[in-house]
């Protein structure tokens, strides 16, 4: 059987470059220490989860558990505090279907649970991306110790976010050969609907629609438990989520919406804008610029990456996949726990040859799972020379990840 039976293009093995830097890094003595301070961040992360966990979905959990509406509740002004620090309900009401068991947990006990169920789907994510890279013994444990001692994982666990349960979703495709498979884990991801529109797109302009069928799933056996369970009218309750996530969701960091919004605002280059709701005070098309924006960006980043993946050289899906989900981070609102996304274009960089290429990658990665933090720190993140720089890096890392297209030779080809 030869590589035409599979549609598989093979590359003219290069010959290695010494790579003492790369070799530094998976040295025993580096990732042993590596191994240190990742346990020491997941500490972190868990201690931080038991004193806050402030975007653990527990309230709204706790709320549906009593056949009590926590979208109505929020939108309402939520008179008697019932939600909790910053738990929101921002997401489908297929997430509060898999989170309702917590609502019937005290809440020190949920976020420990929900601290260590994160850790191990991030821990799980790490190994099915090292499988779909084909990233073997030293370099999937690096793979696994960046991830780990990354602001993103760390921020997640301490928030008790779900990015983990979303990333767990889509790195399972290593492991799911059927489009069924496939879309019903795409449909798991739907739950954070700011996160699959630019992979979806490509798909859907690649006719792949039994996966896309399947994907909607999840999100309408959520919808319809949700709608038998409360009360609430049909199409208030289809609509509640997105009216939650308009009132709440911050703008973010290194995506279109974002600049939209403080292009609106036009504020001072280098000072920083309100945290959130940039356009509270705006009205009419206003208001709906930034999410045409990120809607238009997403459409065109699909269409470019199906246009350019197709003709006499294929590209892999595994290149595919880091450039769509780094996209994602560039057309919609997301914080720095969402560049978790970036394990795939880390991927990339350790499964390619030493080059500038691969070099400036890992540079790009850095800038967004360690530098990132020192802006926050500075409270610099909000600031709009700030949030267009690390748009144009978010930029640079996808433009870069696609340049590493053939310069990787692939046993086999992993289709999208």
């Amino acid at each position: 059987m030869n590589a035409s039976d599979h549609g598989t293009q093979f590359l003219a093995e290069p010959r290695p470059q010494p790579d003492s830097w790369l070799n530094w890094l998976l040295s025993k003595p580096v990732l042993w220490l590596g191994t240190l301070l990742a346990l020491i961040s997941v500490a972190d992360g868990i201690h931080n989860s038991m004193l806050h966990s402030l975007d653990f979905q527990w309230s709204p959990a706790r709320l549906l558990a009593q056949h009590l509406d926590p979208w109505a509740i929020y939108l309402s002004g939520d008179p008697a505090h019932r939600i909790l620090l910053n738990q929101v309900p921002n997401y489908l009401h297929e997430l509060y279907v898999i989170m309702l068991p917590f609502g019937y947990m005290a809440l020190p006990p949920a976020r420990l649970i929900w601290a260590v169920l994160n850790l191990l789907l991030i821990l799980l994510s790490c190994a099915c991306v090292a499988r779909l890279y084909r990233l073997e013994g030293r370099k999937a444990w690096l793979l696994t110790l960046l991830v780990l001692t990354g602001t993103p994982a760390r921020v997640t666990i301490g928030n008790g976010q779900v990015t983990a349960l979303v990333l767990a979703s889509l790195a399972l495709w290593a492991v799911t050969v059927s489009a069924s498979g496939r879309g019903l884990l795409l449909g798991i991801a739907w739950s954070k609907y700011s996160v699959p529109p630019v992979l979806a797109a490509f798909l859907l302009f690649g006719r792949r629609w039994r996966l896309l069928f399947f994907s909607l799933l999840p999100p309408l056996a959520g919808f319809l438990f949700v709608y038998a369970w409360l009360r609430t009218p049909f199409w208030t309750l289809l609509l509640e989520p997105f009216h939650a996530a308009t009132n709440n969701v911050s703008p973010g960091l290194s995506n279109i919406m974002a600049i939209s919004e403080m292009a609106l605002r036009r504020p001072p280059l280098f000072q920083a804008v309100p945290d959130a709701f940039y356009l509270s005070h705006q009205a009419g098309w206003a208001l709906y610029l930034p999410y045409i924006c990120g809607v238009v960006l997403a459409l065109a980043m699909a269409a470019y990456f199906f246009i350019r993946s197709r003709g006499s050289q294929r590209v892999d899906g595994r290149i595919l996949l880091a450039c769509l989900m780094a996209a994602s981070l560039l057309c919609f609102k997301h914080q720095i726990y969402d560049f978790l996304f970036l394990i795939f274009a880390l991927a990339v960089a350790l499964r390619a040859d030493r080059s500038p290429a691969r070099n400036w990658l890992f540079v790009w990665i850095a800038y967004f799972w360690y530098m990132e933090r020192l802006v926050h720190i500075r409270r610099w993140e909000f600031w709009p020379s700030v949030v267009i720089l690390s748009f144009v890096l978010l930029l640079a890392l996808i433009a870069t990840t696609w340049k590493l297209r053939h310069s990787i030779c692939w046993k086999a080809e992993w289709k999208l």
